[in-house]
């Protein structure tokens, strides 16, 4: 299987480096004079575009494969970090900016997705999707880290050309990639498709858009979340987060196909909600780093688990449209994690934002805990 994805798999390493580079740009928005509120409406106006760009590219990648989209998105990513050299200020551009940056990463991430869901062999569907996903992950700790270096070192402008030449790279990788014969699908991703699936999957949605909102609060405001608590960088976070979640998904990949994927995606969920309330006890990097873990080994078993669950649950005709709506699901997440997050920290404190999501959290877990699964999930 490995040997079949390994340019697309190279192609996510760098886009996702190109993407994650900007994470830093919570700091970047301070420094312009943002408030908190201020910086989680241009984080979230990223995500805005999901609702959209997310169903129709699943749609159109089921219909017309998935390497033209995995190029455009990448491309575009490109244009976009150029984008922000050319930028200054909290001006209208910057959220123009970000949403074609929700365009470009919704267009990629749904259609290697895709990709790697095509190839996946039988019985393997959550350790594809595991393993695939390190490359992901690994560059959630590589990015951060490094925007931080090169900002500090260089600067702001420096930063988002290095993000653009990471894309242009991508691109590269793609252009070599050749996707095997599948089923066409035809459908667009609406009512028809979603009848068809049975009431349960309805509540892996829910789990997985609740989870996300812990997950974006971490996304978008642990750079200055640290920085409020008095500590100097939100490198630590980034690395222990991506060392655990990797480490689970190399290690132990196939758990969830072996134990069940509802089971291994439920206890994966508790963990996941006791980190994100953890966090608002963090006074230090010892700590930080303890809540990190917790916070990657949950996601690194969890996310891959519940979209197992969904996708298992389709046809493979509609692969792309099942994917595409659970990542959906959680990006509709994480862009209300940065307008809601941002909202409570400014007019309470980090502390209580914390809280909040946890508490959603455990509402969306156990809405999957009481639904009575299909017969599909393991």
């Amino acid at each position: 299987m490995l040997r079949r994805i390994w340019l697309p798999t190279i192609g996510n390493l760098f886009f996702f480096f190109a993407v994650t580079l900007f994470f830093t740009l919570p700091v970047y928005l301070e420094g312009l004079g943002a408030q908190r509120a201020e910086v989680g409406r241009v984080m979230g106006s990223f995500g805005a575009t999901s609702v959209v760009a997310i169903p129709l590219t699943g749609s159109l990648v089921d219909r017309y494969g998935p390497r033209r989209f995995m190029l455009v998105g990448a491309g575009l990513w490109a244009l976009v970090a150029i984008g922000f050299v050319a930028s200054s200020g909290l001006g209208a551009i910057v959220y123009v900016l970000r949403l074609g940056q929700g365009i470009a990463f919704a267009m990629a991430f749904v259609a290697t997705n895709a990709l790697v869901i095509s190839l996946s062999p039988p019985g393997a569907l959550a350790r594809s999707i595991a393993i695939f996903g390190t490359t992901t992950l690994s560059m959630h700790a590589l990015g951060p880290w490094l925007g931080e270096v090169i900002v500090n070192r260089f600067g702001w402008p420096t930063m988002f050309a290095v993000s653009a030449v990471s894309a242009l790279i991508s691109v590269g990788c793609f252009l070599s990639v050749r996707p095997p014969d599948r089923p066409v699908g035809t459908g667009a991703l609406g009512y028809g498709f979603m009848r068809t699936m049975h009431r349960s999957t309805y509540a892996v949605l829910v789990a997985g858009l609740t989870m996300a909102i812990g997950f974006g609060c971490a996304m978008n405001f642990i750079p200055l979340f640290v920085r409020a608590r008095g500590l100097t960088s939100h490198a630590p976070f980034f690395v222990a987060y991506v060392v655990a979640a990797v480490s689970v998904r190399l290690l132990f990949g196939g758990v969830a196909d072996r134990f069940g994927r509802r089971r291994s995606g439920l206890a994966a969920g508790i963990v996941f909600v006791a980190s994100v309330a953890a966090f608002g006890m963090v006074r230090s990097p010892l700590a930080l780093v303890a809540v990190a873990l917790g916070f990657g080994l949950a996601h690194g078993v969890g996310y891959p688990a519940l979209n197992a669950v969904f996708v298992a649950a389709t046809p493979s005709s509609a692969h792309g449209k099942a994917t595409s709506l659970f990542n959906l699901s959680f990006n509709v997440g994480v862009t209300v994690a940065a307008f809601l997050g941002g909202a409570i920290a400014q007019a309470f404190d980090y502390a209580t934002m914390w809280l909040v999501a946890a508490a959603i959290g455990l509402l969306g877990f156990g809405v999957l805990a009481v639904a009575r699964p299909a017969v599909t999930e393991a």
